[in-house]
């Protein structure tokens, strides 16, 4: 190892001072006045996110901005004025999902009162909600909505954004020719993967490629019969895979793993990554995956 950093600079990125510049250049932008705004991270106190917030409280805290951990029914909002734990708020650190916030309006009213009346400033908005649907992959690579992007943008959509349809019974394009969508499915098993338009931690996922014949039809038969929730088909990409050693009860092993290496952005600045590993074809930790370090490694200069 000391051979190692002879030759090597390593970096170990921490995202938490550009979440917090993040956070208080969106007050900013937002018209807020405060010199100091206090932060409520907000989310449902049983989540397992909740360690998280408190390593952030503390983060934010010691970089002189008071911050708040609440869960949703601990806000109050009277007199234009929105409080957390009793005391004001002036910026909303939103951790809890939009999904919950529509599931659970009556526990989410407080925060929402005072999103719509412009008293706290929310990061992030509810418009970012726009990202988080799958089918929004669909727009950018369909034909009929070329006409919707600049040719700097189509020119970087074509590289970088995997073909992705909206499952319906119904016919599209593929490589400007028509094709019979359900039926284009059924006869490319291996090189596609059904998905929910709106769900999270692989959450509906399957995987042609690891899945029998008879179960991907009647995952296509269900995407289909429920269009009404939105199901997409998305074409396969090449995913890295390398070995890693995995700890196991009998001593080191190796294991040839599935490697989801993704960079942290915050207002268009790179801020760390987010590495995680899985035995399967899916990353997410939720479905069996797992996060690890990661480390810029460059050579030092003689």
């Amino acid at each position: 190892m000391d051979r190692f950093r002879e030759r090597f600079d390593v970096r170990h990125y921490t995202p938490i001072p550009y979440l917090l510049d993040a956070l208080l250049e969106s007050y900013q932008d937002w018209g807020g006045t405060a010199n100091l705004p206090r932060i409520a991270i907000v989310d449902f106190r049983d989540v397992p996110t909740w360690s998280e917030f408190e390593l952030l409280k503390t983060a934010f805290t010691d970089a002189g901005v008071p911050t708040e951990i609440c869960d949703p029914r601990d806000l109050v909002f009277e007199g234009g004025r929105l409080t957390a734990n009793g005391v004001h708020v002036d910026l909303v650190y939103r951790r809890v999902l939009i999904n919950d916030i529509v599931a659970r309006p009556d526990e989410c009213r407080a925060l929402m009162d005072a999103y719509r009346a412009g008293a706290v400033c929310m990061a992030n908005s509810l418009r970012c909600k726009m990202a988080h649907k799958k089918a929004f992959f669909a727009v950018l690579t369909d034909d009929r909505y070329k006409h919707l992007f600049a040719a700097d943008d189509l020119a970087a959509i074509a590289p970088h954004v995997p073909w992705t349809r909206v499952v319906r019974d119904t016919g599209t394009t593929r490589d400007g020719q028509p094709i019979d969508l359900p039926e284009y499915l059924r006869r490319h098993r291996e090189t596609f993967v059904l998905k929910p338009n709106d769900e999270y931690g692989g959450t509906g996922v399957t995987l042609g490629w690891e899945t029998g014949e008879g179960a991907w039809d009647q995952a296509i038969a269900r995407a289909l019969s429920e269009s009404d929730r939105g199901w997409i088909a998305q074409e396969r990409i090449a995913i890295r895979r390398e070995t890693f050693p995995i700890c196991e009860r009998d001593g080191i092993v190796e294991r040839d793993m599935l490697v989801d290496f993704a960079p942290y952005l915050f207002r268009g600045r790179v801020a760390g990554f987010l590495t995680r590993l899985s035995a399967s074809g899916l990353a997410n930790v939720t479905s069996g995956g797992g996060q690890v370090p990661a480390f810029i490694v460059s050579r030092r200069n003689p």
